[in-house]
């Protein structure tokens, strides 16, 4: 009788090999590439004859190529309903649709938001908001639950926080084959020009005005008192102020300071970095504990939106860096509808690591929609031509790790903003004149990785 549940324990062992060892199957299946690098039982990055890339479980080159937002493809009736839909919804529609269209248009990887019943079928980007900074955050959260909060990196109830998020939602996921990385917070709002011009306030400025004893009010002091030392009177000069000592900056007012004067935009930019430093640091380290195994891609930075100490602070705790290239909003930020060289060669330059496309698209007017997600072209025929244009230059660069395109299927985008227009028609027909430009540049992309070996 004591033989039964080591009996019982050894099969459930075999079960569980041989569930993982199908999982890292299904991995290696979106690779047409032989086996020549070093099997490590999950994605990583390696260099081969100076071009950057992943490698999938089982050792083969490999590229992200894919679309996002998989969940919405069959969440919605016809009348735009919202409905449910359960994994033997989501099994049927992978068997009669997006497996055949995967194969037919050279896509390797489910992107990031597919729903959890297909992610045992092709590769996956895991995604984690760390804070309610995103671009498309309109008010603030005083006004709107779903509102941008700029929040006090330096409070110990914070970085608590930060670690219960990661360890309740992303440890459960450590040990995952199909999962290929990490993306955190989709287009935050670093850079402090644009930020203002677009929120009125920005990181800097809400933790300079925060109540005396906060911590970061307190942060922001010390920094001060460091970068002004024996130079009190400049500061009370530049900053509008008549402190007696530094002492009385921890509790003076600092909500009419004149941030269009150079210097003080000088001490902002500065003081920016000390705040991405720490939020870099807390994030990173909780990432790392709670999931040691994948790779970690960073924010989702919009393009135009990635100071330079910024990108310091993030480089450490990031294996490569992801980018959305496109913001139809506002034109503080480079259009989609054109590669972002500039901007892409900085991400490059300065954290020294391979850049994925994390989201991009570019739309046109239909006669049921004149507006859409992402910057448009006049026509299909001349967003197709953009869109091959835009897949050229990206790949033209030795150090790019992938590309995510911006919805699957045509779904309404919310708040008079017009249509997300996908691939497919809301119908379900493919539009063929821009699926045709990804499934040819992803082609060419795939056979030079069927060529590198080690």
């Amino acid at each position: 009788m004591k033989l039964v549940p080591v009996l019982l324990s050894s099969l459930l062992l075999c079960l569980c090999l041989l569930f993982c060892l199908h999982e890292l199957r299904a991995a290696d299946s979106f690779s047409p590439a032989p086996v020549r690098f070093k099997a490590t039982g999950f994605f990583r990055l390696a260099t081969t004859d100076g071009r950057d890339h992943l490698v999938t479980p089982d050792g083969r080159a490999y590229v992200a190529l894919g679309v996002n937002h998989l969940s919405s493809a069959i969440q919605q009736d016809k009348s735009g309903s919202g409905t449910k839909r359960g994994s033997a919804d989501w099994e049927a529609y992978w068997e009669q649709t997006l497996r055949a269209r995967f194969a037919d248009w050279n896509f390797t990887s489910l992107g990031y938001g597919a729903p959890s019943a297909l992610r045992s079928k092709a590769p996956w980007f895991g995604t984690i908001t760390v804070s309610p900074i995103e671009k498309h955050r309109s008010e603030p959260k005083v006004t709107s639950r779903d509102g941008y909060e700029f929040p006090d990196v330096f409070d110990p109830a914070w970085e608590a926080a930060i670690q219960q998020t990661f360890a309740r939602e992303v440890a459960h996921l450590r040990d995952d084959p199909m999962l290929i990385g990490w993306l955190w917070t989709d287009t935050p709002t670093w850079d402090l020009l644009r930020t203002r011009a677009l929120r009125g306030t920005d990181w800097v400025s809400v933790l300079r005005t925060l109540p005396a004893g906060r911590p970061g009010r307190e942060a922001y002091a010390a920094f001060l008192e460091t970068r002004y030392a024996n130079r009190r009177a400049d500061l009370n000069s530049l900053y509008g102020l008549s402190l007696g000592s530094f002492a009385a900056l921890r509790d003076a007012d600092l909500s009419h300071v004149a941030v269009g004067r150079h210097v003080v935009q000088e001490d902002d930019e500065a003081f920016l970095g000390v705040i991405a430093r720490r939020y870099y640091e807390v994030v990173g380290k909780a990432q790392r504990q709670a999931d040691p195994n994948h790779l970690v891609f960073g924010d989702r930075f919009l393009a135009g939106d990635h100071p330079e100490k910024v990108l310091q602070a993030v480089k450490p705790w990031c294996d490569a860096v992801a980018v959305q290239p496109g913001d139809r909003y506002s034109p503080l930020y480079p259009p989609s509808t054109e590669f972002p060289n500039a901007e892409i060669e900085m991400l490059r330059a300065v954290t020294g690591k391979p850049v994925l496309i994390c989201d991009h698209a570019i739309s046109f007017p239909t006669a049921a929609h004149s507006l859409t997600i992402f910057e448009q072209m006049p026509d299909e025929a001349s967003a197709a031509k953009a869109a091959k244009d835009f897949l050229a230059a990206a790949f033209a660069k030795p150090w790019m790790l992938g590309y995510l395109r911006c919805q699957y299927i045509d779904r309404p985008a919310g708040f008079g903003r017009g249509l997300r227009q996908g691939l497919v028609q809301a119908d379900g027909t493919p539009r063929e004149t821009i699926v045709r430009v990804y499934r040819e540049a992803f082609g060419e992309v795939l056979k030079a990785m069927n060529g590198l070996a080690p």
